[in-house]
Order: C-alpha cells, then sequence, then structure tokens
C-alpha cells in the first residue's frame, strides 16, 4: 500500500513530485557529521502540517473526488507545498 502522507511530505520537501512511497515510514533529521537526530521545529511543524492537510484532502475527495490520478496528486502537492513554505 502507497504512504501518501510521506510521499506528499517528500515531495514537498524536495519540490518535485517523487515515486510513490510504499510501506511504514520514519521521518528524522539529520546532524552536521551525518548522525540521526530529531527534527528541528520547523521541519516537526512542516510534518504535522502535511498529515493534517493529506488528511483532511483524502476526506474531501470521499465527497468531492478529484477528476484523475494526476489531478489528484497535482492538487495534493500543491497544498502541501503551501504547507512548507518559509512564511514571509
Amino acid at each position: 500500500m502507497q504512504n501518501i502522507t510521506a510521499w506528499a511530505l517528500a515531495s514537498a520537501w524536495r519540490g518535485m513530485a517523487l515515486c510513490p512511497i510504499h510501506g511504514p515510514v520514519i521521518v528524522t533529521g539529520c546532524t552536521e557529521d551525518g548522525q540521526v537526530a530529531g527534527l528541528d521545529d520547523g521541519l516537526a511543524q512542516h510534518a504535522h502540517a502535511v498529515t493534517r492537510t493529506v488528511r483532511e484532502t483524502l476526506g474531501e475527495w470521499r465527497t468531492w473526488p478529484p477528476v484523475s490520478n494526476d489531478a489528484a496528486l497535482n492538487e495534493l502537492r500543491a497544498y502541501t507545498a503551501r504547507d512548507v513554505a518559509p512564511s514571509l
């Protein structure tokens, strides 16, 4: 089964659509020397916002489904890009 939330978060962070992600995912940060670390506050906020957006969007699609899979993915990517965009 595809992990749409992990895909949406990774795609938003990378700024492009990535290949589907399957199965469970652990999101971590990284120290300067490459060691695993917790997410900093900003990245953790991104992860929470994208998770919420995916959940809400999938719920809305039960009532108003997208016209195609591509339209769905583009819509979700636009919403999650907004979630990770820097605040001005």
